[in-house]
């Protein structure tokens, strides 16, 4: 019993967390798709773990392949323009930093955050990351959170 009740639970956190974008553009990246695609990362994180940092939602893709790299950016753009407040930073034509504060839902705080660090000055990595975020916390304990 005690085992359905925990994958439940499971079931029940990982539909919380891909409603959680729903009307952005990115939702459709939250699918799944890089849980086991090579050459990617997908990290969710929700429940007590979340909340010790003011967040009901911690969803991150990174990805290596060039491809998808070129669709993350362009859905992110998009819904950068929707943004009610951004911090951004092209380089040769191409969004390297994003942060962006989205409308609330729910009341709840709601993130953006891209970074591509194939544009780095310094180390540059084949790594397109972007991160999903929301909650309470605000966008300056967001940015310090990011920084470490």
């Amino acid at each position: 019993m005690k085992r359905i009740t925990i994958i439940i639970l499971t079931c029940l956190l990982t539909a919380m967390a891909a409603m959680a974008q729903k009307g952005l553009n990115i939702n459709r990246l939250f699918d799944g798709r890089y849980k086991k695609a090579q050459g990617a990362t997908e990290i969710i994180v929700t429940g007590s773990q979340a909340r010790e940092i003011g967040l009901t939602v911690y969803h991150s893709v990174s990805v290596t392949d060039k491809p998808q790299a070129e669709i993350i950016e362009n859905l992110v753009v998009k819904d950068g323009a929707q943004a009610i407040d951004k911090e951004v930073e092209y380089r040769n034509g191409q969004l390297y930093y994003g942060f962006y504060t989205m409308s609330k839902q729910r009341s709840s705080n709601r993130y953006i955050f891209f970074l591509n660090q194939n544009l780095a000055r310094k180390s540059p990595k084949s790594v397109v990351t972007l991160i999903y975020m929301e909650g309470s916390a605000s966008a300056d304990k967001i940015k310090k959170l990011i920084r470490k």
